[in-house]
């Protein structure tokens, strides 16, 4: 039953997360859509606002083109009205004028306008003359009152006196012109104006417009010029181009001419452009645009909720841990914990995102809950703060309950700091106590040594003293005693020294073991002072011959008597050491490289070296393993530790050398080829005496260093 619910939950936990799933795939393309179409809305718009500035554009270039071109016509145009009222003056100051007199004067106006066909002047209406007459004979003897086409212009110039235009006026299918018709007056009295007739030029269309170069400009828009009557167009009204163009949203350019204001209005060739050059390409671009930048936003978002999954898992990491967990940024604002950080902090209430490093323990200073610093606090805080600036830090902390913490913070790169925060009370309990078992271990070791000794000097004693019986009171007693009865002394005495020599030989086995088991219970009681700190150090100034040969003169005979051959060399200086400590050292040396060696030389060498002197024990012995070397200065280390190992000790002796080479501030080495032999190097200071200093602060700064906030 329990089985088929924990399936049940299972299979209920992986469809609401398949639904969770599937309702952000779906919120993500809903997302996506509406970029897409914002993106879409805003590259329409930008392309709309960038054509109607393009259009904007076109009109002005179009506007200035058009200036020109209105210039250009008004300023012809006006010229040969001034030339045509001129003339006019002329015939009606003379009214009664000859074909002959008339051809004169239109001569001249026909030579200064290559473009006019013929001028024509129509007394009473009636066309009478005609320059050049060749060629228009038939206009002659015409009347207006008979051509009702014409009728309405030259009734309309000699109703206002002013110059009229009729045109263009296609005559035959390749043969358009325009007219030019000036109303001419006769003097009369009273400053009144009589009317004569009228008189008219007919242009060439096309070489009047090909002369003032309008064909050129007829290339790249289209023109209208008509005269204007209230925005559109009359049949017969258009001087240039088609009336279509007022469809296409052109621009205006008032005609001022003698004869009425005419309208100019042009577009560019075929009108404005309908869309903006290399339209496809920019479409296709803003596509590409578009596409990308949905692309983007879908990356994105996925990175979104990847980094969302990711601060929720690493949120129920952090949670899960059962340590204390915690981040501050380069700033020292607090950026990430956990609960049970919150815990190990305090109950200030200023453990939340944002707050400051500082604040926090200030908060804690407040409230009594960082103990170390109860009723000193502005000083704790003061020197607490020179080390705000965390590199790395393992420390120990105390909170106020009593619990001990380990604070492990590590900064980062970035300059943010990590840390965590162990509650180690268990483990400082085990340590106390393996530490108290370990004093206690070690003062039983100090005591059974004590206690071993004294019996084994005594024995020790009474062994040597039994080594000598000839010479004590009751044996000479005894020998007197012997004497008073020679009858039996010459068969007692031979037995008597036999037993004496016996005794001798067992005393001195005696006394050997004894100084063996005696040497093994010294280094033991070293050991055991150097566990516990206790090994006393008396430095005195004295010379390294001193010390040499002190220790050589006590091992000669035992390196000679195993046959050896001992060579010293020593340095004549000065050296400030415990004496009898090192040389304790160097005999605990001698004594291996004799131990070790079975033929050939030892060498005990003292030399100077840069700021010391330095010790060396050569031998032509065994050797040590290479991956050995080390490990011979391990407490209790053997080379040989099989139970038949043919060289017998504790393995204390090297461990007190190098320990006593480093409460001298220096160094115990090794160096060995296997089969040829083994070199341990001391190097001291000179003055290898540690200097008194006033340390009354020392515990407070270490215990300072080790005492911060839980944060």
């Amino acid at each position: 039953m329990d089985i088929k619910k924990r399936d049940a939950a299972t299979r209920l936990k992986l469809y609401a997360r398949l639904l969770k799933r599937k309702r952000n795939i779906l919120t993500r393309a809903l997302a996506l859509m509406a970029m897409a179409g914002l993106l879409s809305a805003l590259a329409y718009r930008n392309e709309t606002l960038t054509y109607e500035s393009h259009v904007q554009d076109l009109k002005l270039n179009t506007t200035i083109e058009m200036v020109e071109v209105r210039e250009r016509i008004k300023n012809n145009l006006i010229s040969r009205v001034f030339a045509l009222n001129e003339l006019a003056t002329i015939i009606g100051q003379n009214p009664t004028l000859n074909a002959t007199e008339f051809n004169i004067k239109a001569l001249d106006f026909v030579l200064g306008n290559p473009d006019v066909k013929f001028i024509e002047a129509a007394p009473d209406m009636v066309a009478s003359m005609v320059f050049p007459k060749s060629g228009n004979e038939d206009v002659l003897g015409t009347s207006y009152r008979d051509r009702p086409e014409h009728l309405p212009k030259v009734l309309a110039a000699l109703r206002t006196g002013e110059t009229v235009m009729s045109g263009p006026i296609e005559l035959s299918s390749e043969d358009r012109t325009l007219i030019l018709r000036t109303p001419v007056f006769t003097p009369a009295p009273a400053g009144k104006r009589n009317p004569w007739g009228v008189l008219s030029v007919v242009l060439d269309y096309d070489k009047f417009f090909n002369k003032l170069g309008i064909a050129e400009y007829e290339q790249g828009f289209d023109i209208l010029i008509h005269e204007d009557y209230a925005g559109h167009v009359q049949d017969g009204d258009v001087l240039l181009g088609d009336g279509a163009v007022l469809e296409a949203d052109p621009i205006f350019l008032d005609l001022n001419l003698p004869f009425g204001t005419w309208e100019l209005a042009a577009t560019t060739d075929g009108g404005w452009p309908p869309h903006l050059p290399n339209y496809i390409i920019r479409t296709i671009s803003y596509s590409l645009v578009i596409l990308a930048c949905v692309i983007a936003f879908g990356l994105v978002l996925r990175l979104y909720d990847k980094r969302r999954e990711s601060d929720r898992l690493l949120s129920v990491g952090i949670e899960a841990l059962e340590h204390g967990f915690v981040m501050f940024d380069a700033d020292r604002r607090l950026v990430a914990f956990n609960k049970r950080y919150k815990e190990i902090a305090g109950g200030s209430g200023m453990v939340r995102i944002g707050a400051r490093y500082e604040d926090i323990v200030k908060a804690n200073l407040r409230l009594g809950l960082i103990p170390d610093a109860v009723g000193r606090e502005e000083e704790w805080y003061e020197k607490w703060s020179q080390r705000l600036e965390i590199e790395v830090t393992d420390n120990e902390q105390i909170l106020a309950d009593g619990t001990f913490i380990r604070a492990y913070d590590r900064a980062m790169d970035c300059g943010a700091v990590v840390g965590l925060r162990i509650d180690v009370s268990d483990l400082k309990i085990a340590q106390r106590e393996a530490e108290a078992a370990n004093r206690a271990k070690t003062e039983f070791m100090g005591v059974l040594s004590h206690e071993l000794r004294t019996p084994l000097t005594i024995i020790l004693g009474h062994a040597r003293l039994a080594q000598n019986i000839v010479k004590m009171p009751v044996y000479s007693k005894l020998i007197a005693e012997i004497e008073k009865h020679p009858e039996i002394s010459a068969e007692i005495m031979p037995i008597l020294d036999e037993v004496v020599t016996k005794f001798a030989t067992m005393t001195r086995s005696i006394e050997n073991s004894g100084n063996q088991l005696y040497t093994l219970i010294s280094e033991i009681l070293d050991f055991a002072k150097i566990e516990s700190g206790t090994l006393a150090m008396e430095f005195d100034q004295t010379t390294v011959p001193s010390l040499v040969e002190t220790v050589v003169e006590q091992m000669r005979p035992m390196v000679e008597h195993k046959g050896l051959k001992l060579e010293v060399s020593a340095v004549n200086c000065d050296i400030n050491v415990d004496a009898k400590r090192i040389q304790q050292v160097l005999i605990n040396l001698i004594g291996n490289a004799t131990k070790f060696t079975e033929q050939g030389t030892i060498s005990v060498i003292a030399k100077s070296s840069p700021g010391g002197v330095t010790f060396e024990v050569k031998d032509s012995g065994i050797g040590i393993p290479e991956d050995q070397l080390e490990s011979v200065f391990e407490a209790f280390h053997q080379v040989d530790s099989t139970s038949s190992r043919k060289h017998n000790g504790t393995g204390l002796g090297l461990a007190i050398s190098r320990d006593i080479a480093i409460a001298h501030n220096g160094e115990l080495t090794a160096q060995s080829v296997l089969g040829q032999g083994s070199t341990f190097t001391m190097t001291l200071p000179r003055n290898a005496a540690p200097q008194l200093e006033d340390n009354s602060d020392e515990t407070w700064k270490d215990k300072e260093e080790h005492q911060t906030l839980a944060a």
